[in-house]
């Protein structure tokens, strides 16, 4: 089955906001057997919609829509969608009550144009929203299903993964089962994953996998199809333990896990504590860490100690070792990890300080330069690094090398 995605909204063609949806649908498909051909974006237009449903129903088995079925005036996908198929707009009670009841909830009262929103196409199925107002709906025409659903990420991806899935995977079954896992490395470049992995498949029947770069990480998703669920299972499960073993040490989890996920795991399971001193970073490392439900089992402190005076009072780094080395060096790294461990208390102090930039770089410490200092109160390690790009993407991979640290240190 072969399907075609279309994000709709002026804002996307605008550049006002990124369309992140069209790849998570498409990963979500693959994990059914069901394969993107297009992904494309139109602005609130009638005429490109009916335009693009069209032709993109001439070469696929299905078209998922998101965007424009909110209460404003530009919010015209539903109408484009329901004269295209010949069926009228009708209100749904029970969607109707459900907006008003939300509504309530918020302590709002409802609107004329809220009621927008439990309008469907006539004999329209369709599909809940548990998290947001606007309802989707799915409709068939020429003998294929026009899905539709909303633009906001986090309203689409609940939608898809509770009802769109399931459903489509019961159509696209056809006695073949799909197994998909994505394996997540870090700390070594895209060239060098598919040089590692040439010719793992060989053996192997209906396996197929894909490179996806998510900076600062690469992701290998594999999706093994099979008539046996446990045939397919036991697949997955060896190419997954030959690709880790290619790229050990670089795999540091799948699917779900993050970085932080499994750092925070790490800590837990071996009954150890983190404190962490951030500067170039302004509290990345430890917001990534209280991402993590639960993260109060091992992480005891976080201090942003950006300026030279905050290192000093906060950390107990010396005065006199700043001005002879400076705050971006291995010693002043060394101090900062040392003292923030002691102040709080914990098995593993973390630092980093570096030159985030785009200014104050000099010749002996350039933009990009960092260094990361971990230490256990016996033994203390610091690496110096030179990272590339702005200054988003500097505080990024320095986080992300820092966390990479401590799992370091529990593999050794």
């Amino acid at each position: 089955m072969k399907a075609e995605i279309l994000t709709i909204g002026d804002e996307l063609i605008s550049g006002g906001i990124v369309d992140t949806n069209s790849s998570f649908i498409s990963v979500s498909l693959a994990s059914i057997g069901i394969k993107t051909t297009r992904c494309t974006s139109v602005g609130d237009d009638a005429l490109l919609i009916r335009e693009t449903v069209h032709h993109a129903l001439e070469k696929s088995d299905l078209i998922i829509l998101t965007g424009g079925i909110g209460p404003t005036d530009d919010d015209i996908t539903r109408e484009t969608i329901s004269g295209m198929v010949g069926k009228k707009l009708v209100i749904n009670n029970r969607i109707l009550s459900l907006i008003e009841e939300k509504l309530g909830n918020m302590g709002l009262n409802m609107a004329k144009s809220d009621k927008k929103q439990a309008l469907f196409p006539e004999g329209a199925e369709i599909v809940d929203n548990p998290v947001g107002i606007a309802g989707g709906f799915i409709v068939n025409f020429r003998e294929k299903p026009i899905i539709v659903l909303p633009g906001v990420p986090r309203e689409l991806r609940g939608m898809l993964k509770e009802n769109i899935i399931p459903f489509l995977a019961g159509k696209n079954r056809q006695d073949q089962v799909f197994k998909t896992r994505t394996l997540k490395v870090f700390g070594i470049v895209e060239t060098r994953v598919e040089e590692c992995l040439r010719g793992v498949l060989e053996g192997y029947e209906n396996v197929k996998i894909s490179f996806l770069p998510d900076y600062p990480e690469n992701h290998i998703r594999i999706t093994v199809e099979s008539s046996l669920a446990e045939e397919a299972e036991k697949i997955l499960f060896e190419v997954s333990q030959k690709i880790s073993q290619r790229l050990e040490p670089f795999v540091f989890g799948c699917d779900a896990q993050t970085l932080e996920s499994v750092v925070g795991d790490l800590l837990r399971t071996n009954n150890m504590t983190l404190a962490v001193a951030e500067s170039c970073t302004g509290g990345l490392i430890t917001h990534r860490l209280t991402n993590i439900p639960g993260s109060s089992d091992y992480l005891n402190q976080g201090v942003v100690a950006y300026s030279n005076q905050a290192k000093i009072d906060l950390l107990g780094v010396r005065a006199d070792l700043i001005k002879e080395f400076g705050a971006v060096s291995d010693k002043t790294a060394c101090s900062m990890a040392q003292g923030v461990r002691k102040v709080g208390k914990s098995s593993l102090g973390l630092a980093v300080t570096g030159v985030a930039g785009p200014g104050g770089g000099t010749k002996i410490n350039p933009v990009g330069r960092v260094f990361i200092a971990l230490t256990d109160g016996k033994n203390t390690q610091v690496k110096d690094y030179q990272f590339p790009g702005g200054r988003e993407l500097i505080k990024l991979m320095t986080s992300q090398t820092a966390l990479n640290l401590i799992r370091g240190y529990f593999l050794k």
